[in-house]
Formats: C-alpha cells, structure tokens, sequence
C-alpha cells in the first residue's frame, strides 16, 4: 500500500522524531552535498561526540521508500542503524590507512564525464571510453543500500599507491563483494522467455548498484559474446547496469542510440545517467569501442 503525503510534511516530520528519538548530545545538521552530474542533494548528517565518522541521510530516499510502502516506524530504525554502524568498532580510520586492509573495500564506480567535471578533478580518477572511473570505499553493503565515500586524493598520497594499482585492485574487489550478473530483459521484468537469441540482455552485479562497472572486469564481454556466439551493442542505461544487444537481432546502432536518449530524458534520474554513446564489442577482434 502506498503512502501519500507532501515531502515538507514528511521531512519535518522525519526531523522532529529524530531530534526526540536521538535525544541530547546527537545533533543534526543540514548538508548540502554536490552530488553527481552537478545537483545539490538535499542531506543531513548526523554527529555523535566520540566518533570520527558522522553518518549522512537523504530524506528524499526514505520519502520516496515511504511513499512505495515502507512504514514510518522503520524508516525511523534505519537512520538509527546508521548511527550504531558508525561506531569506531565498525570503521577504524588506522584500517582505512593501511591499504593492505583498505583495498579489499574499494571498488570502481563510473560516472558521466561532462555532468560531473569539476567533482572528477577533484578526486582519483581514470577515463574508460567517453566515462570517468572513480573509486568508493565500501562501508557497509546491505539489500539494495551501499554505506560508502568517495576515496580522495589525499588517501591516494597515503596509500603510496598510483591509479592503475587502485584500479586493477578495485575490480578485484568488486569481482568478489558485488558478482556479476547477466539476465535476459524479459527474465528481470518477470516475463515468459523469449529464445536465447531474440532477446536484450541486463549486465550488472548481483546488488544492482553501481552495475555498470561490471564491464571492467575480466574476460565478462569476450565470454557473454562467446556465449551468444556473435557481437553485441552496449546501451549504458544507467550508472547501476547495461544493456547487452546481440548483433543477431540486426538493430542499427542509431536506433539504439534513440532508444538510450529516451531512457536518458524520461526514465533515469539525472544523478544516474552514465553516457549518451553506445557502445559496440567487436568479438572478431575483442575491442570494445564507442559506436555512435
């Protein structure tokens, strides 16, 4: 059952139970983040005497969570759980230093080059085709819910480590926190099996969060067209997955490419879109290249 109420109503609400729930000596306080592809998110963190780590919250994610039927009451307890998360038990900023211990957290992450320029600049980061890479380190990965932060430059210089090390060492990670995934379309809405050949693929990871990724790793696109038996299109629908096209169904990459702009304009959030190109693997000479 969905619930039904304004967002200024639910985030006064949300605000006014915290503040009774976390008592004194918790505050919270307004933040306004830079997310991705340049937009300001409307967050919050939460500070805690004693701890380094000040958890952050997006009312507009647990408003949203509401509306889709998640009660109010635990809404509630999730926030709280971010506070228990946050303790000095759980992320000890000596482990974070140590990259022995650091890199078996981070994973790669690719954003929209042209909508996030001036945060990329600011971070470690490497093309891959017409997308930047950045790297997060994982908190906490719970459901459909990743707890993490953008690793900085300045962990980099600690680290004593370069970009390629970060990078090989990131997807090794992401190979094993986040396994990919690869679905046929009909099989992720939940519809009958079309044949094997007749159909568009999903590659992400197991958690559908930040999937796209998954074309980083290691031998996932010579083995899917293997598999096939064929080429394919690519049509980086989102930051979280891909769509594998198989050159059997004969669509033109235009006609993908018409498909991915409508995708990019009426169904995907802003801070969520990946790239306008499509992308083609060419098994013949296992390439993969920007198409159109």
């Amino acid at each position: 059952m969905n619930n039904t109420i304004e967002y200024d109503t639910f985030k006064t609400r949300l605000m006014n139970t915290l503040d009774t729930e976390f008592g004194d000596g918790i505050s919270i306080s307004p933040r306004g983040i830079r997310g991705h592809n340049g937009a300001t998110l409307d967050a919050y963190s939460i500070s805690i005497p004693g701890r380094n780590l000040s958890p952050v919250f997006y009312p507009s994610y647990f408003y949203e969570k509401y509306r889709s039927g998640m009660s109010f009451a635990e809404i509630i307890e999730n926030i709280k759980d971010s506070v228990r998360y946050s303790n000095g038990d759980v992320v000890d900023e000596d482990d974070i230093r140590r990259y022995e211990y650091a890199k078996s957290h981070i994973i790669p992450k690719l954003v929209n080059r042209d909508r996030n320029e001036d945060w990329i600049a600011s971070v470690p980061h490497q093309s891959f085709l017409d997308v930047e890479m950045v790297f997060i380190y994982v908190i906490r990965s719970e459901g459909d819910e990743i707890v993490s932060f953008t690793v900085s430059e300045d962990m980099l210089r600690e680290w004593r480590i370069d970009k390629d090390q970060l990078m090989q060492d990131s997807v090794t990670t992401a190979k094993r926190l986040f396994p990919l995934s690869i679905e046929s379309i009909e099989n992720v809405l939940g519809l009958s099996d079309s044949d094997f050949y007749q159909t568009f693929y999903v590659m992400s990871n197991n958690r559908r969060q930040y999937g796209a990724s998954t074309m980083l790793y290691d031998h996932v696109l010579s083995d899917f067209a293997d598999r096939i038996g064929c080429s394919f299109h690519i049509i980086p629908s989102s930051i979280h997955e891909v769509l594998l096209v198989p050159d059997s169904l004969c669509i033109p990459a235009d006609e993908l490419h018409d498909m991915l702009m409508d995708v990019n304009s009426s169904i995907v959030r802003d801070d969520e879109i990946l790239s306008d190109r499509i992308y083609y693997y060419d098994r013949d000479t296992d390439t993969l290249s920007i198409r159109s």
